[in-house]
């Protein structure tokens, strides 16, 4: 019996083992196949992103794309026939005695025309800025505040921070355009008097901070509100950038962006 005892210890040792053995093997291979589950879904969402990003710049590039194309027209061709009209219609104002009815009408007509193609020109510059690709960034800021500045229903300061530098055309346009939407926001909804922005130029980042003294947001309904925060988003989305709303402010609107200067091969 003793031999026969020892027998069914040494089988069940054995046979304990083997069953540990198993388990330890099916653990590691369980282990195994989930770490390549979770490779697998961090490399399909990666080329997810990547795919999204391409998607988001060829959707940008055909916006800036229209816009030229628009821009062009406007000054080639209503531009033009504008101040071709203009001229044919000082030509007359100047054979006709002023003080006469049709004299007055000449003249309230040339006003009308030079203030229609003064539009043209402020409209095409928006769309195409010239300014921004042979002076940069601060100074086609400055060209677009230019023109509100001269009224004395709005103050905009501008402030830059470090001394500024060329910056990539993706990034330069980008941050131009998303400051074109923010001030237009502001003149159409915010019933603000004063504007600051602040450009802060450093080696591994650019950083706005826009803010206006008006009636401010309703952050509950900002998702579905019409002040282009999803245009917004997508600008700094494709330039890997970020953006924080300060949701703390008593009043008015206030918004931080950063852009990282790193470039890569997936920026715009």
């Amino acid at each position: 019996m003793g031999e026969e005892s020892k027998d069914i210890v040494l089988i069940f040792l054995v046979s304990g083992g083997i069953v540990i053995l198993l388990a330890v093997i099916l653990i590691l291979f369980l282990l195994i196949y989930q770490k390549q589950i979770v490779t697998q879904e961090s490399r399909l969402q990666k080329l997810e992103n990547e795919r999204q990003k391409v998607l988001l710049k060829a959707t940008i590039e055909g916006q800036e794309r229209e816009r030229q194309r628009l821009a062009k027209d406007l000054h080639d061709g209503i531009g033009s026939l504008l101040s071709g009209l203009s001229m044919n219609m000082k030509f007359q104002k100047g054979k006709e005695d002023p003080n006469t009815e049709q004299g007055r009408f000449l003249r309230e007509a040339c006003v009308m025309l030079d203030n229609g193609i003064k539009n043209v020109r402020a409209v095409s510059h928006n769309l195409m800025p010239a300014t921004l690709e042979k002076l940069g960034l601060i100074a086609a800021m400055k060209e677009g505040i230019d023109r509100v500045n001269h009224t004395d229903t709005l103050k905009i300061d501008l402030q830059t921070v470090q001394e500024p530098f060329g910056l990539p055309k993706d990034i330069s346009l980008g941050l131009l355009r998303i400051f074109q939407e923010l001030l237009q926001n502001t003149i159409k909804h915010a019933e603000a008097s004063e504007i600051k922005i602040i450009v802060e130029f450093q080696k591994e980042y650019i950083k706005m901070q826009y803010t206006d003294n008006g009636k401010g947001i309703d952050f509950a309904k900002l998702k579905s509100s019409g002040i282009g925060m999803k245009n917004m988003e997508s600008r700094l989305h494709a330039l890997e950038g970020t953006f924080k709303l300060n949701k703390r402010i008593q009043s008015g609107f206030e918004v931080s962006l950063e852009v990282p200067l790193v470039l890569n091969e997936n920026r715009l």
